[in-house]
């Protein structure tokens, strides 16, 4: 069968426990090439990468697919390293890059990439900007590519599966979604507390899986309108200090947000409230619950395995078992995803317009809070940030980014 030919930049964290895993078990994708300024994290990604292939290598000859082992071994083989990114895309005929570094540099790689001839998937957030989206998404117009927000959680089977429950009625129309997304915080590296590299915090971070899933729910049809940082806590830093990378810190981005999402239907004017909570310091919000006019979905946990349980308002329980799935297969999703698009030349669902409408709603967000909890629309949005541009011109960013997060760091 053909293959994409994929070269990945930014061969850190996110490559090494959730990209590079899921490669072996894409027959679409060939790896050909992965690229790091730190000629130490190359070395990292090449011994993960030998024992990864081998592995798999391994088990499929024990189950008698030389076949697939043979091409595993190919493919390790065929894997080269660059700490420049130019010199990758000129030296190597590469269908498809794979974006995965600190989020100062999602767009300009994507960018890049793009006019080089490249479809581009890029790591979530799209970047850390609404205004740095809307040059990726000229660039795309431009250069007539595939671009694919990587959002991994909507191949995951929970919500996956809730999205074919909802579509098919079960639950009536969706009113009401508590979507937690939290955890303790990413202490292992200083660039997710650093404004200018992030962009923002445990909103950008976590949160963002949480809206582009909570839209998928509903239905990308619906488009998102208003957003609010949400009573009591909104956004902000609730540990002032932390130990980051052995040294205590200052905090400089939100370690917790609360968000209310609304998203609307043009025609029906139908309308779901999503409430999002992004967090480096554990959930404090209700479980998952999607709640419908005519019953509610759950995702339970029983004995290792998953369930979606549904409920009518007479209290009738149906229960789906969803069985047991890893992590990194959700990456591999998107991954054959992406390239099963460029095989066919088929728009990605998730696609540049969403990863960028996304990326409104969070500055939508930081902007409420910075107005005190303020609902704004994402049109109020837009003019602001755009104003920006109009005053700043190249440095709109970062000006853009500093405004939104004082409403953060006061």
């Amino acid at each position: 069968m053909k293959r994409v030919k994929v070269g990945v930049v930014g061969s850190g964290g996110i490559f090494q426990v959730a990209h590079l895993p899921a490669y072996p078990d894409v027959e679409e994708a060939q790896l050909v090439a992965f690229c790091d300024t730190s000629e130490a994290v190359l070395k990292n990604a090449e011994r993960k990468a030998k024992a990864v292939y081998t592995e798999k290598a391994k088990k499929a000859e024990e189950e008698g697919n030389l076949e697939l082992a043979k091409r595993l071994k190919d493919d390790l083989n065929g894997i080269k390293t660059y700490t420049n990114f130019t010199e990758m895309l000129t030296k190597e005929k590469i269908d498809l890059v794979d974006v995965c570094t600190p989020n100062k540099f999602h767009n300009v790689v994507a960018i890049e990439a793009l006019n080089s001839g490249a479809n581009v998937m890029v790591e979530k957030p799209m970047a850390r900007t609404y205004l740095e989206c809307l040059k990726v998404i000229e660039a795309v117009e431009k250069s007539k590519k595939f671009y694919q927000h990587n959002e991994n959680w909507i191949y995951f089977p929970q919500w996956y599966n809730a999205r074919k429950f909802i579509e098919g009625g079960a639950i009536g129309e969706v009113q009401l979604m508590f979507m937690p997304c939290a955890h303790g915080g990413p202490e292992w590296a200083t660039w997710f507390w650093d404004p200018s590299m992030a962009g923002g915090g445990a909103l950008l971070d976590m949160g963002v899986h949480a809206i582009t899933a909570s839209w998928f729910l509903v239905g990308f049809e619906k488009k998102p309108a208003l957003v609010k940082a949400a009573e009591p806590y909104g956004i902000g830093i609730r540990a002032k200090a932390r130990i980051v990378k052995g040294m205590f810190r200052r905090m400089m981005v939100e370690d917790d947000a609360h968000i209310l999402v609304r998203y609307e239907d043009a025609e029906t004017g139908a309308w779901s409230t999503a409430h999002i909570e992004g967090s480096w310091i554990y959930r404090d919000s209700p479980d998952t619950k999607i709640l419908g006019t005519n019953g509610q979905i759950e995702q339970v946990w029983e004995e290792g395995k998953t369930f979606l349980k549904i409920t009518d308002p007479n209290g009738g329980v149906r229960k789906i078992d969803l069985g047991k799935f890893e992590w990194v297969q959700s990456f591999a999703g998107e991954i054959r995803n992406m390239c099963n698009c460029v095989l066919e030349n088929v728009k990605p669902l998730c696609d540049e317009k969403i990863g960028a409408e996304t990326t409104a709603i969070i500055g939508a967000a930081y902007l409420s809070q910075k107005k005190g909890k303020k609902a704004v629309t994402l049109d109020e949005f837009k003019e602001y940030a755009l104003k920006i541009q109009e005053k700043e011109g190249e440095r709109a960013p970062e000006v853009l980014l500093k405004e939104l997060l004082k409403g953060i760091q006061r």
